[in-house]
């Protein structure tokens, strides 16, 4: 073999030229392994996709299935409350029943006008003609009442001026320059129904009778009545042709008004009182609510009487818890007593 002698630089090139050569070499080792890689790398990427897509159908499967629970989830709850409103409905319906059963049959009445309710739940228990407007009479002091109560102060004295005196009767007779306390005219008012004890307590609460008449119409307003009118302390009519007017269904709401006061509550209970005057004589005074000795379950309230309004009560009662409140208006002197208690000895049997 011959040598031949080489330098550094013929090295280099020496190597620089096989290097090439022995690139090409392993080329196929290297595509081959690159082209492995690449598609294990492309099975393993379509794994995933395949995978995601599997998945991604599954959210759907479950978001589907969820969806139908919701919906029959709410389905079962209006199922649910359908099922408790029939159960109320039956009870009540059975209720009704039990209660018609325990009362009997609705009192035949002869009042045209006449409403009963129950205390506790403001349930209208019977009614005729409810809502037709007309005089009530002496009813109207109920109101008188209410607004003297709600002034409070029921021991002072009030000072009796002509002006109280001037009324048409009943009258009990008091005399300007005469003093009681405001529960004594109030009791007295209630008990015996007295025009001229209703104008003195007006005139002390209001200043005038007029000025207590704007009181008694914006109580009304307060309390939310649209068919009552009044235009005086008492309730006989106007002079001047404005005729005061109210309803059974109005008169109902200013009874339990007056039910809630304990003052009032104390006095239209009350058989008899002793009315003192001045110089020291009694006047026993007896109630006109006859009920009250007739029905030991009677405890109020009030009457009344004038040709357009005929003879009307408004009565209270309570019996086993239960309370309640009939109005009976226009109704015959004989009738008033029978349909009032009967009507209220019904009301209370359940």
């Amino acid at each position: 073999m011959i040598s031949f002698p080489t330098s550094k630089p013929c090295r280099w090139i020496t190597l620089l030229v096989l290097l090439p050569l022995t690139g090409c070499l392993e080329d196929p080792q290297r595509e081959e392994k690159l082209k492995w890689r690449e598609e294990e790398v492309n099975a393993k990427e379509a794994a995933v996709i395949q995978r995601e897509l599997a998945l991604a159908k599954e959210k759907q499967v479950l978001e589907s299935a969820r969806l139908d629970l919701v919906a029959k989830e709410k389905n079962v709850a209006m199922l649910q409350e359908q099922l408790a409103d029939e159960v109320e409905k039956t009870k009540r319906v059975r209720r009704e029943i039990e209660i018609k059963e325990l009362r009997g049959p609705i009192p035949q009445v002869s009042a045209d006008r006449v409403i009963v309710i129950d205390v506790d739940s403001d349930e209208v228990l019977f009614e005729k003609n409810p809502d037709k407007r007309g005089a009530i009479a002496s009813t109207t002091k109920l109101l008188t009442a209410l607004l003297v109560v709600e002034a409070g102060d029921l021991d002072k004295i009030v000072t009796i001026e002509q002006s109280d005196t001037q009324c048409a009767p009943v009258r009990l007779g008091l005399k300007a320059g005469e003093q009681y306390t405001r529960r004594q005219l109030l009791t007295a008012v209630l008990v015996k129904s007295s025009n001229d004890i209703a104008q003195a307590l007006a005139r002390d609460n209001a200043g005038s009778l007029e000025a207590f008449v704007a009181k008694m119409n914006a109580k009304c307003a307060e309390l939310g009545l649209k068919d009552s009118h009044y235009v005086n302390p008492h309730g006989l009519p106007a002079r001047d042709g404005d005729e005061p007017f109210s309803t059974a269904r109005d008169l109902s709401v200013i009874a339990k008004a007056c039910d809630t006061k304990p003052d009032i509550r104390a006095i239209v209970k009350l058989q008899n009182f002793s009315f003192k005057w001045p110089n020291g004589r009694v006047t026993e005074l007896s109630n006109t609510n006859r009920v009250l000795r007739s029905a030991s379950y009677c405890d109020g309230m009030k009457t009344g009487y004038t040709d357009a309004a005929g003879y009307c009560l408004v009565a209270s009662g309570e019996r086993n818890g239960r309370r309640r409140i009939v109005i009976v208006l226009n109704d015959t002197e004989s009738g008033v007593w029978r349909d009032a208690q009967s009507l209220l000895d019904w009301a209370l049997k359940a």
